[in-house]
């Protein structure tokens, strides 16, 4: 046995350094001192000094967990990923991630569901990269794929209309064929499936203007036809960028009219 011989504030307010036999033993915050009554003469087996230890373990891991949630919302796994960091012990960790539950601090439903809000407001990303995003936070698939079907497609529609119109406007050089191209790649590297984007690229009903073409390959022609020593190698490189074979025959036959 063990008596509780002195009490002592610490600077930090609500916090008390706790001398067993004359001798400090540990710290406790307030909560700790009150649920085991701690108080001057009290006597302490060693199970009631560990479990007072652990006790405030548990209590020192969710102030940390609650602080850290303060910034913003987090997941399951990003608060354990925390809290293990910080070496707090499984049992305490489990404690913790409990307590926060129980208070709805911590629900991965509704990190999911703003998480995605978020994303659709403020990014261009589409569904496969949300995913992803969500995956590699610990977000429980089963959890992701609720919420993401509950994604207005309008919305999706909107946001890759929006994104590709931006891709459009970095492929003024490029040929019609080419820029399609491009555009339906971005789309698909932000995580757009095949339907929204043949919805977005109607949204932008572009068409292919014959005059512009030529201007383009026009252009293309003169910048690169110094490369190549024979006109079959010019031809399969401009059809590589996207040109027609009738439409590079004819660009070429005005420079040897030239």
């Amino acid at each position: 046995m063990a008596k509780v011989t002195k009490i002592q504030a610490q600077k930090r307010k609500g916090r008390y350094n706790v001398f067993l036999d004359g001798q400090y033993a540990f710290p406790v915050a307030e909560t700790t001192l009150i649920e085991f009554r701690l108080m001057n003469g009290v006597e302490l087996t060693d199970d009631q000094i560990k479990e007072i230890k652990d006790r405030e373990n548990i209590n020192k891991a969710y102030g940390d967990a609650v602080n850290y949630l303060s910034y913003q919302l987090r997941t399951e796994k990003e608060i354990k990923d925390y809290l293990y960091k910080k070496e707090y012990h499984r049992d305490a960790v489990d404690d913790v991630i409990a307590r926060l539950e129980k208070l709805h601090y911590l629900d991965d439903g509704n990190y999911a569901k703003s998480f995605i809000n978020t994303q659709l407001r403020t990014t261009a990303n589409g569904p496969k990269i949300i995913e992803q995003k969500l995956h590699q936070k610990g977000v429980p698939d089963t959890i992701i794929q609720d919420k993401l079907f509950e994604i207005d497609e309008d919305t999706l529609v909107e946001n890759a209309t929006e994104f590709a119109k931006k891709q459009a406007r970095k492929q003024k050089r490029a040929s019609f064929s080419q820029m399609l191209t491009k555009i339906k790649q971005s789309l698909y590297q932000k995580g757009y499936n095949n339907e929204i984007i043949e919805e977005a690229l109607k949204g932008l009903e572009l068409e292919p203007d014959e005059d512009d073409e030529l201007e383009k390959l026009r252009k293309l022609v003169q910048k690169v036809e110094h490369r190549y020593d024979k006109p079959e190698k010019l031809i399969k490189y401009l059809m590589t960028k996207g040109f027609h074979f009738d439409e590079i025959k004819k660009v070429l036959s005005e420079d040897s009219d030239d």
